[in-house]
């Protein structure tokens, strides 16, 4: 949710001429846990918005064909691509986000090389990633030359989390009395119940949020109590 709302900030602040491409690994779907499949991603978003940078993947895609994307060489093949896109003279500014490096299970170790490596290659590229605290994903990006890090579970930064937590369960309150026509009691009581059990996780607000969409309005407070603290007890109420 956090690299959800940056990269909405981004796509409206940043000039139309800068790139943006982004990637979401998820453990559980072999489409998107994989460095082959993060690359790919990436250069995807990159060539459509800057056409040009094509040129590097053809020069290899007309000797290759489409094994160069499938094959047990991919990660090399796309792993050069990638070098020479970043180093393209004629590259836009470039922000690469990618998040949940730690749900990221196949040649992780590989990924993790490339972006320390490539970090130093052009001053107009910068590198956003998020990641589980994980030794072996710090140690990987240690070799990176110029990075910040930003420890979100550690004071004061969680209170920068617990604040951001606060103003986006005003928002979606605000939108939810909107939507069902809240008298103020109601709106009250759910931006209280949602206040003391959000256990600072932006997706439980999320989701209680949808299904109370789905509750009539008269039965709002009187089911508040049973959406409790946790994203596990609202899975197991979900799948029942």
């Amino acid at each position: 949710m956090l690299l959800c709302g940056i990269i909405n900030e981004l796509e409206t602040n940043i000039p139309k001429s800068h790139l943006l491409s982004y990637f979401f690994c998820q453990a559980t779907d072999s489409r998107i846990n994989n460095a082959v499949a993060v690359s790919r991603g990436l250069l995807f978003l990159l060539v459509e918005q800057q056409p040009s940078l094509v040129s590097h993947i053809r020069k290899r895609h007309d000797y290759a064909g489409e094994d160069l994307f499938e094959d047990a060489n991919a990660w090399f093949a796309l792993s050069e691509i990638f070098t020479n896109v970043l180093q393209d003279p004629n590259l836009e500014t470039t922000y690469l986000i990618i998040d949940a490096l730690d749900e990221c299970t196949v040649d992780r170790e590989k990924l993790l090389r490339f972006i320390a490596d490539s970090s130093s290659l052009s001053p107009r590229v910068k590198w956003l990633v998020s990641s589980r605290n994980w030794p072996p994903i710090e140690e990987g990006l240690d070799e990176a030359k110029s990075k910040v890090r930003l420890y979100l579970e550690l004071k004061p930064n969680a209170e920068f989390v617990s604040a951001a937590i606060s103003i986006y369960i005003r928002h979606k309150v605000n939108k939810l009395a909107q939507k069902k026509n809240f008298d103020d009691d109601t709106r009250e009581a759910v931006l209280n119940h949602l206040t003391f059990n959000v256990d600072n996780t932006f997706l439980w607000v999320a989701l209680v949020c949808q299904n109370l969409e789905n509750i009539r309005r008269g039965r709002i407070s009187a089911e508040l109590n049973s959406f409790l603290s946790g994203l596990d007890s609202l899975y197991e109420r979900m799948m029942k």
